[in-house]
C-alpha cells in the first residue's frame, strides 16, 4: 500500500464530517460471501448512523428487485467475483436502469484489466477489499460522497424539468436573443405570436414586429445593446401569422456579457385584452365626465329657466311663465334619459342576435315621431348585432334626421320636419356595411369629425347627445361610422364593418 493510499481514509473522513446531512441512506450491498457480506454492513452501519444496508448474496436476484421496485436504494457495493453473476455484469443491469446510481465495486479479486473494465461499464469508484476495519471508513465515506453528489445532481435535474414546465406552461414567452436582433432560444410561443417556436431560431425578431411599429422597437433595442444599463419595455402590433391585430408587450435585460447566456433575455406578453380593457376604461371616464357637463351645464340652465318663469308667474300670474316651465321640464326629461342611454353603453357590446336590417328600421321608425317624414328601404340583410341596441341606433337617427331636417329639396318648404316640413329617409346596405341618409342641406364639412362629440349640436334645443349615442353604439359592436354627403345633398352615415348572415329560405 502506498503513502497516498493510507492517508486516504482520513481525508474523506473529514471532507464528510464538515457537509453532515440527516438524511438516511439506504445502501444495498451484493456479496456471495454471506460472513464477509454480514461483516460489511456492520462496519458500515457504525460508521454512518444514517446508514441503512441492504444484503444480498446474488447480483441476479438483486437486478430483479429492484426492477421491480420491491427495493429503494441509494447506492450500491458489490463483489466482483460471484456467480452466476458477477460485479461487471451487474454494473451493466443496473446501468440500464439507473443511469446515474452509485455503484462501487468493492472486490478483492483486483486487476487492471478489471478496473478498466469497470469504468468503462460506468462504475462510480473501484475499492479493493483489504484487511483491517479501517477500509469500511474509507467505503462509507466514499458512499456517502457518492450519494450526496448524486441527490444533488438529481435535485438538479427536478429543478431543470420544473423550471421548464413553468417556462412551457406560461402565459408568457421567453427568448434569447443575440446582438443582431435574431432569435437563439425560444420557448413554446405559439399561442401568443401563431408561429412555432422552430420557425423563428435564426430568424430576425423584427420580421414579427408589425411594419408601422418596426423602426422605433429597432431603435429600442440597439440603444439597450450599447447600454446594458437600460432595461427597455416595448409595446408593439404583431406582424402576425393570422393577420389578427395582437398587441406585444417585450421586456429585455442585456446579458451579452454573462457567460452562461450571452444574449439579450426578452420576457414578451399578449396585452390585447389589457389594452382594450384601457381604452374602455378611458372611454367609460370620458363618458362620466360628459355626463358631469351634461349635469352641471345642460340641465341647470332649463332648471334656472323654470325656477326664474315660476317667480315671474308669481309676479304676473301669466300662463305663458307656465307654459315655459313645462318646455324646461320637458327638457329636462329629455336630457336625463338620453344621459341614461350614453351612460348604459358598454365599451363592448356582444351582439349575437341575428336580426334583419329592415326589421329593426320600421321597429325604430314606429317608436319616433316622424311627422312629414318619408321612410325607404332600398334592401334589407341579415346581421349579428344587438337587436336592442341597434334599434336605438336608427331611432337616434332618425330622430336626428326630423329634429334636424332642413327644406325639402323637392318642395323648397322652409320648414323643420317638426313644423310641418318633409324630408325623406333612406336606409339600405353596403358590401360590408349599412347606410342612412336624408335628403335635407346635410352637414357642412367643417362639422362632420365634430358631430359625435357629446353635446354637439347646430340646435339650440337640441341635447347634443343624439349621434354620440349612435357612434358608441356601432364601435361597441366593432363597426366603424362616418359621415359624409347624402345623394341628395343630406347628411349619409356609412356604418362599415358588418358581417351579414347568409338569407334564410323556408
Amino acid at each position: 500500500m502506498s503513502e497516498h493510499e493510507r492517508k486516504r481514509p482520513e481525508t474523506d473522513v473529514k471532507l464528510v464530517t464538515e457537509q453532515p446531512t440527516s438524511e438516511p441512506v439506504t445502501i444495498l450491498a451484493v456479496d456471495d460471501d454471506a460472513s464477509l457480506l454480514d461483516l460489511t454492513a456492520t462496519f458500515l452501519e457504525r460508521e454512518r448512523d444514517r446508514f441503512e444496508v441492504l444484503t444480498r448474496t446474488r447480483a441476479d436476484e438483486a437486478v430483479s428487485e429492484l426492477s421491480t421496485g420491491e427495493i429503494d436504494v441509494d447506492a450500491i457495493v458489490s463483489d466482483y467475483d460471484m456467480p452466476p453473476m458477477n460485479g461487471l455484469e451487474f454494473l451493466e443491469e443496473v446501468r440500464a436502469q439507473y443511469p446515474d446510481m452509485p455503484f462501487i465495486l468493492f472486490t478483492g479479486k483486483g486487476s487492471e484489466e478489471i478496473a478498466s473494465r469497470a469504468i468503462s461499464a460506468g462504475v462510480t469508484d473501484y475499492l479493493q477489499k483489504e484487511t483491517g476495519s479501517s477500509q469500511y471508513s474509507v467505503l462509507a465515506n466514499r458512499l456517502l460522497h457518492a450519494v450526496e453528489k448524486y441527490r444533488t445532481r438529481r435535485e438538479l435535474e427536478r429543478s431543470e424539468r420544473k423550471f421548464s414546465k413553468l417556462v412551457e406552461n406560461s402565459s408568457d414567452f421567453i427568448s434569447i436573443v443575440s446582438a443582431e436582433g435574431r432569435f437563439e432560444y425560444v420557448s413554446p410561443c405559439k399561442h401568443i405570436i401563431g408561429y412555432p417556436r422552430e420557425e423563428l431560431i435564426g430568424d430576425s425578431v423584427f420580421n414579427y414586429v408589425h411594419p408601422e411599429d418596426r423602426k422605433e422597437v429597432m431603435e429600442t433595442f440597439f440603444e439597450a445593446v450599447e447600454d446594458p444599463e437600460i432595461d427597455p419595455v416595448v409595446e408593439f402590433r404583431l406582424n402576425s401569422s393570422d393577420d389578427e391585430t395582437r398587441v406585444i408587450e417585450s421586456r429585455g435585460t442585456n446579458l451579452l456579457d454573462d457567460e452562461i447566456v450571452s444574449g439579450f433575455v426578452v420576457n414578451t406578453r399578449e396585452i390585447t385584452a389589457l389594452k382594450e380593457r384601457e381604452r374602455d376604461l378611458k372611454r367609460r371616464n370620458e363618458q362620466l365626465n360628459n355626463i358631469k357637463d351634461l349635469i352641471t351645464h345642460d340641465v341647470q340652465n332649463p332648471i334656472t329657466v323654470a325656477l326664474s318663469s315660476i317667480d315671474l308667474y308669481r309676479e304676473t300670474n301669466e300662463e305663458s311663465h307656465i307654459e315655459t316651465v313645462e318646455e324646461a321640464l320637458h327638457r329636462i326629461d329629455t336630457l336625463v334619459d338620453q344621459t341614461n342611454v350614453l351612460a348604459e353603453q358598454p365599451g363592448q357590446i356582444e351582439g349575437d342576435d341575428i336580426v334583419s336590417l329592415e326589421d329593426i328600421v320600421r321597429s325604430a321608425w314606429s317608436v319616433v315621431e316622424t311627422p312629414g317624414a318619408t321612410l325607404r328601404i332600398e334592401d334589407s340583410r341579415r346581421l349579428e348585432a344587438d337587436a336592442d341596441r341597434l334599434k336605438q341606433l336608427f331611432e337616434n337617427l332618425l330622430d336626428n334626421a326630423v329634429e334636424h331636417g332642413s327644406p325639402n329639396s323637392r318642395t323648397g318648404s322652409g320648414d323643420d320636419v317638426e313644423h310641418g316640413g318633409e324630408i325623406t329617409c333612406t336606409t339600405g346596405t353596403l358590401t360590408d356595411g349599412i347606410y342612412f341618409e336624408d335628403d335635407g342641406t346635410g352637414i357642412p364639412d367643417g362639422d362632420r369629425e365634430l358631430v359625435f362629440e357629446s353635446g354637439y349640436t347646430t340646435d339650440e334645443d337640441g341635447t347634443g347627445l343624439g349621434l354620440t349615442i349612435v357612434e358608441r353604439i356601432a364601435t361597441g359592436h366593432g363597426w366603424e361610422i362616418d359621415v359624409t354627403e347624402g345623394t341628395d345633398g343630406g347628411a349619409r352615415f356609412e356604418i362599415t364593418g358588418i358581417t351579414f348572415r347568409p338569407a334564410v329560405y323556408e
